[in-house]
């Protein structure tokens, strides 16, 4: 090759894996273009689905979303959220995408934020929580602050409103753990409310953890534009936030 040749990539045809099978469903679709897929994830509703499950998904309901429109209906899960969290997710269109998006998902250029109200006046009110995150030893399916096999996890925080006993608070992650925000939250004595695996205790105010992806800000890999999305704070959080206003 030589300075000013024009090249040609012809991307092969995907063929959808028959693992996730499509199914209907409502989709709230916050950014579209050829190459990515942002939708608002309700609470409820898990990311992927498990090996011995056969429920509605969001990969389900994309899936069929995209075989509607006749576009390549392979699933290319960028970010993911735990089943109760509700907020943005990435799906990118096809592997190439996916891959660029995956160099990007933990650098300046791919910023995710999150909504949280927790137990709690947080101190000091901003600030970054830098703990190793593993698999909890008493049971596979959570994780614990692990100081000798946790993997380096870290999560800023900024205290956005203060109530009588509680928090709201704005998180970006630097890592991607699994549950990380819950497991820093808890880790510094503040849960999130809701939050019953971690902050052992059901609260009847909200019936999940009061958790939002409420922002993403990412450099667009292939148009290099940037897109700054914005997902509402879900009803049952308003609620939850009303009441703790008093």
């Amino acid at each position: 090759m030589q300075t000013g040749d024009t090249l040609l990539v012809v991307l092969n045809n995907e063929q959808p894996s028959d693992l996730i099978e499509p199914m209907e469903g409502q989709l709230d679709v916050i950014y579209e273009d050829k190459y990515l897929l942002v939708v608002n994830k309700p609470p409820g509703l898990a990311s992927l689905p498990a090996k011995a499950r056969s429920s509605r998904t969001m990969a389900n309901v994309v899936k069929y979303y995209l075989q509607s429109k006749e576009e390549n209906s392979s699933i290319h899960l960028v970010t993911r959220l735990d089943r109760e969290t509700s907020g943005l997710m990435v799906f990118a269109k096809n592997s190439y995408t996916h891959s660029l998006l995956d160099q990007i998902l933990h650098s300046d250029d791919f910023k995710k934020y999150y909504l949280a109200l927790v137990y709690g006046e947080v101190q000091p009110q901003n600030g970054l929580i830098d703990l190793p995150i593993g698999i909890d030893p008493k049971a596979f399916y959570l994780r614990s602050i692990d100081y000798k096999l946790g993997k380096e996890s870290r999560t800023i925080y900024e205290t956005v409103e203060n109530y009588e006993n509680d928090s709201m608070l704005k998180l970006k992650l630097l890592t991607g753990r699994t549950h990380q925000i819950r497991v820093h939250l808890s880790a510094i004595g503040h849960p999130i409310i809701g939050d019953e695996m971690y902050s052992l205790k059901k609260d009847p105010r909200i019936n999940r953890q009061a958790l939002h992806c409420y922002q993403l800000q990412i450099i667009h890999p292939v148009t290099k534009k940037l897109l700054k999305l914005t997902a509402p704070i879900p009803e049952d959080m308003v609620l939850l936030r009303s009441a703790l206003k008093g």
